[in-house]
């Protein structure tokens, strides 16, 4: 099992831009392929937005199904706040990728107000 520290792969414990959070899921995927199990440890992180979750967890969801995340990617040591936000980063992807043409039907709807 691969154990990857948030915090050593942020600045200032902090995770704010989607590019920050690319190397992140980078090194997951990189495990998940070689068959590893991973523990994504969030010990000593301050703040996570949604941007940097969607791009290191959120775009794990287009190579791999929500049972084998559940299965081999362990999440440890993070705050409540953190934890809504992965929640609501997980079940966007979870509908994006599992038809990406209604997600994007859907949201063109809410943008033209057609809804």
């Amino acid at each position: 099992m691969s154990n990857i520290k948030l915090n050593e792969h942020i600045s200032l414990s902090q995770g704010i831009t989607s590019e920050e959070g690319m190397p992140v899921f980078e090194l997951i995927s990189k495990e998940l392929n070689e068959g590893n199990e991973v523990t994504l440890d969030f010990d000593g992180v301050k703040f996570l937005t949604t941007a940097f979750l969607n791009s290191a967890i959120g775009t794990l969801y287009k190579d791999y199904t929500s049972e084998q995340l559940k299965e081999r990617l362990h999440l440890i040591n993070y705050t409540p706040e953190t934890a809504v936000r992965i929640k609501k980063v997980t079940e966007n992807a979870k509908a994006f990728y599992d038809d990406q043409d209604k997600f994007n039907q859907s949201v063109e709807e809410v943008l033209n107000g057609s809804m």
